[in-house]
């Protein structure tokens, strides 16, 4: 396989990662009732540290907001466990961005997903499988 080839394969797998996260996390958070401005202050806290380590300072952010608020417990969990994830795979602040944004995008959009499935359970192209209109 050469560099290229490679370089192409992991930027792939990031998107992957970027996107699935981003779809459990809006749809965790748009049941748990969380609102759209954690989303806002989650990007603002990654924006704050420097190097990769801003990913560990923001799923630390993530859960203390749901402490303090007492709501969006769930939701920090799955932003902890996804920034995890990126952070042992390489990634960095720009992914880590992506994916907030995309979450919010789909918090935004109100998508649910089918009856019975847990949004950890969730990519993105399950969530879009089913009919518009669909979930709950």
């Amino acid at each position: 396989m050469s560099v290229s080839s490679s370089l192409e394969s992991s930027a792939e797998m990031f998107e992957k990662l970027v996107l699935d996260w981003g779809a459990r996390i809006g749809v965790s958070a748009q049941i748990e009732g969380v609102r759209a401005s954690q989303f806002e202050n989650l990007i603002m806290t990654l924006e704050n540290f420097q190097g990769r380590e801003t990913l560990l300072a923001t799923a630390a952010f993530a859960q203390r907001q749901a402490q303090r608020l007492g709501v969006g417990r769930a939701t920090a969990r799955l932003i902890s466990q996804a920034l995890l994830e990126l952070y042992e795979k390489g990634a960095g602040k720009e992914e880590a961005r992506k994916m907030l944004g995309f979450a919010k995008w789909i918090f935004e959009a109100r998508i649910l997903p089918p009856r019975g499935v847990r949004p950890e359970q969730l990519t993105l192209e399950s969530l879009l499988k089913q009919p518009a209109g669909g979930g709950r």
